[in-house]
């Protein structure tokens, strides 16, 4: 498999962060039954695959062509928003616990935007369309998904089945440490989006 496609389904990963949601969603893994939040999970993997694909496919056409904006400026922007989403992430870490409420498919779409898909996975959706063809930044994205449901099926196994509530807490602590060193990973790809838009607005004028 080519380098690249590997690096981006790492960084398109890293931006998803599936330790991230999984924590971020113990106020609806405490009220739902094992087969009831992997259903949602699923619902909202599907939802948050289309919106990707969609960006992927025509996030870059609706900048330059619509919208009339450089996407020069928007992988600037864009790794801005991630440099101040990572320092939230190692700041607050798992304390934007989110509570939702619901039918299974409110809770689905409501998981699906903006935990899912947020402005860092939508940004990294619309540089891997602008720099890889249709059918490599497709399985870039599907096989991010994949990765993402797979990781937190597991850990959500994991959780539910855990012998007793003390082990349970500790784990949930466990993963919230795992939250803030994402957030480092996820700072430098957006400091290092940051630098490549400004070198190569440099070169083009």
């Amino acid at each position: 498999m080519n380098t690249d496609i590997i690096r981006d389904i790492i960084y398109l990963v890293t931006f998803v962060n599936p330790i991230a949601i999984f924590t971020y969603l113990k106020p609806v893994r405490d009220d739902l039954s094992e087969k009831d939040f992997v259903t949602v999970l699923m619902k909202a993997s599907i939802i948050s695959l289309i919106i990707n694909l969609f960006f992927t496919y025509s996030g870059e056409f609706m900048f330059t062509s619509v919208f009339k904006i450089s996407f020069l400026s928007f992988r600037i922007f864009g790794g801005i928003v991630l440099f101040c989403l990572a320092i939230i992430s190692i700041v607050q870490g798992k304390k934007a616990l989110i509570v939702i409420r619901g039918s299974l498919d409110d809770l689905a779409s409501e998981i699906a935007l903006p935990f899912m898909t947020g402005v860092g996975t939508i940004s990294m959706c619309i540089l891997i369309g602008s720099r890889h063809s249709v059918a490599a930044a497709s399985m870039i994205v599907i096989s991010t998904k994949i990765i993402t449901f797979a990781v937190i099926l597991l850990i959500a196994f994991m959780s539910y089945h855990m012998p007793n509530k003390n082990l349970e807490t500790a784990f949930d602590k466990f993963l919230g440490v795992f939250i803030r060193i994402n957030g480092f990973f996820m700072g430098a790809i957006g400091v290092d989006m940051v630098l490549t838009g400004i070198m190569d607005y440099v070169r083009y004028i």
